[in-house]
């Protein structure tokens, strides 16, 4: 038995090793499509969309952190940003919550309809939820982000989006 044990050993180890790197490893992809308000002064609610992806660096559990880098345009905001993505797969329920903490710049008109636009330093906050609906696709139910554009006169911009994320 004892001989048996420390033959299948390596296999175990093997096993669980490469399922590890397997949880790190992961990247996707991602669009969304829903409504922005830009915070600028006399701008309701406009379409906007997001496209994106984002790297798995590491797992611990249910626990997963990632790079995500993604592009947020709308009629009044174009911003690319990147920053660290955290996310809680659940062990029981086919859904995964998020947030992330986003910097980079974002392109906003001067003054209301102005065809003249600034670029300048943003960040922004992003909670959503994932939800698997086949292996390697998930159903991105909500995504919402709340941004701050340095020199938009301080604007909070807020963003709700859906769409589909494929995992690789």
């Amino acid at each position: 038995m004892t001989k048996r044990f420390f033959q299948v050993l390596p296999l175990i180890l093997l096993a669980i090793v490469s399922t590890n790197l397997n949880g790190q490893a992961k990247l996707a992809i991602y669009g969304t499509a829903g409504a922005e308000q830009s915070g600028l002064p006399y701008n309701p609610w406009k379409l906007a969309g997001t496209f994106g992806l984002y790297y798995g660096i590491y797992g611990f559990g249910p626990i997963y952190l990632s790079v995500d880098a993604r592009g947020d345009i709308s009629s009044q905001i174009h911003s690319g940003l990147a920053g660290p993505r955290l996310a809680i797969k659940l062990p029981v329920l086919p859904i995964k919550p998020y947030g992330e903490i986003l910097f980079g710049v974002s392109s906003y008109p001067q003054t209301s309809g102005s065809p003249q636009y600034s670029n300048d330093f943003a960040y922004r906050y992003v909670l959503g939820i994932d939800s698997t609906l086949v292996p390697h696709i998930d159903w991105r139910v909500v995504d919402f982000s709340y941004g701050i554009n340095n020199s938009a006169n301080g604007s909070h911009a807020e963003t709700i989006t859906s769409g589909l994320v494929i995992r690789f």
